[in-house]
């Protein structure tokens, strides 16, 4: 129990952090790769500008068209961006021929080339290569400006590897000291819950003898006056009393783990059949029967276990089925010996784990006038858990479906 609870705090403490830390990690990536392309494209329409230009002669051969017209490098771009920048500047036509360009502020296209980036440059702005590009409509075509954008995204790329791997290494000893401060934070809960198991444990035991004394008394009493209501009375609330004792120091021991019980190889089919058997008698005096339908299955479990999950399941269904007729069924499913007891009940459609809880009681007035704890079900569970299997109840608003699973 505490083992699978600190499992699941690691677990969720762990995806916590991980979600936290990977939004934050994404979302300045995010930011620095939208904060590059802004900036680009911000060099771009200062390129692109016709107005307040700075004579040609300031940069050399530094014209370029726009337009159709001669224009030279705009002034409102920060001088050393000015200088910086690695652009080159291409006239099409609407199908994509090149008319005209200027390649001054470039070294690594060559002409050639051309043809290439504006067959690529399929929209009005994005990337071709690590050319950040802008295409504005003219009266002959298309004007291209490929802004080379190389370093920036170089950049970006390597903060990105880099955030990857400080974000994995991050998680690591995150991990790491999750793992060992989680056994310190969960041991008030640990040494709570040993207290209640050492509890119910030796309160099992400490009734055990008074129980007895009532019961041996109550069989004197009734030796000496004869049977009487009363007298039942008493016999029936111990037998009850010591049944629920039992229970409960059984899924206390349970809850310790499940490797203090010894398993053998034994017939499942044989073991279901001998419960369906035992039960009949009860079920007959109930007005219900047992249909069975079985496969020759063995499996390697303790029998004993086995053999008291099954018998929950079925007197469950003997005390509370709605039908006359109890459907079992024994069959393989991949690597799982599975049993299902079916029957009709007025459950709510859907799956009902919580009928598995302990003292759970979906009707007060039925269960008490049955006997029933809203404990037996509790072991069921118990029992499959411990062999690695499962128990489920599911409901189709008429009928309801008991499942235990076990490893073959």
């Amino acid at each position: 129990m505490i083992k699978k609870l600190r499992k699941n705090f690691i677990l969720i403490a762990l995806g916590v952090v991980a979600a936290v830390i990977l939004a934050i990690v994404v979302g300045i990536d995010v930011a620095n790769y939208v904060n590059m392309t802004q900036n680009a494209d911000e060099i771009i329409a200062g390129l692109e500008t016709g107005d307040a230009l700075l004579p040609p002669d300031v940069f050399g051969q530094g014209e370029f068209v726009i337009g159709g017209e001669m224009q030279g490098v705009p002034k409102g771009l920060p001088r050393e961006i000015a200088f910086s920048a690695r652009y080159f500047i291409v006239d099409a036509d609407e199908d994509g021929n090149v008319l005209r360009s200027d390649l001054g502020r470039i070294a690594y296209v060559q002409s050639g080339d051309l043809d290439a980036f504006v067959a690529q440059a399929d929209s009005d702005s994005g990337f071709v290569r690590d050319y950040r590009y802008k295409r504005t409509a003219t009266d002959k075509g298309y004007t291209y400006i490929f802004l080379d954008c190389e370093k920036e995204i170089e950049a970006c790329r390597d903060f990105i590897l880099s955030s990857a791997i400080v974000t994995v290494v991050g998680l690591l000893v995150i991990a790491v000291l999750i793992v060992l401060l989680s056994k310190q934070a969960l041991r008030p809960v640990e040494e709570s819950y040993q207290k209640q198991k050492r509890f119910i444990t030796d309160a099992g035991h400490e009734l055990k003898t008074p129980l007895t004394v009532i019961s041996a008394n109550a069989e004197l009493l009734e030796l000496e006056v004869g049977e009487n209501e009363w007298i039942d009375s008493i016999k029936g609330q111990v037998k009850k009393l010591g049944k629920l004792t039992k229970d409960l120091v059984f899924l206390s021991r349970m809850d310790e783990g499940s490797d203090h019980f010894p398993t053998a190889e034994f017939s499942l089919t044989n073991a279901l059949e001998d419960v369906v058997d035992g039960l009949k008698e009860a079920a007959l005096v109930a007005d219900r029967s047992f249909s069975l339908r079985t496969e020759d299955i063995r499996v390697t479990a303790n029998e004993e276990m086995i053999r008291r999950a099954i018998g929950l399941i079925l007197d469950n269904a003997v005390k509370y089925a709605e039908s006359e007729t109890i459907e079992i069924s024994l069959r393989k499913e991949g690597r799982y010996a599975v049993i299902e007891e079916r029957n009709a009940a007025s459950l709510e459609k859907g799956e009902h784990s919580e009928l598995f809880e302990r003292f759970y009681r979906p009707d007060t007035s039925r269960t008490a006038a049955t006997g029933g704890h809203g404990i037996g079900l509790s072991v069921v569970r118990s029992i499959a858990e411990a062999h690695k299997g499962s128990a489920t109840c599911v409901s189709d608003g008429e009928t309801v479906t008991f499942r235990l699973a076990f490893p073959l």
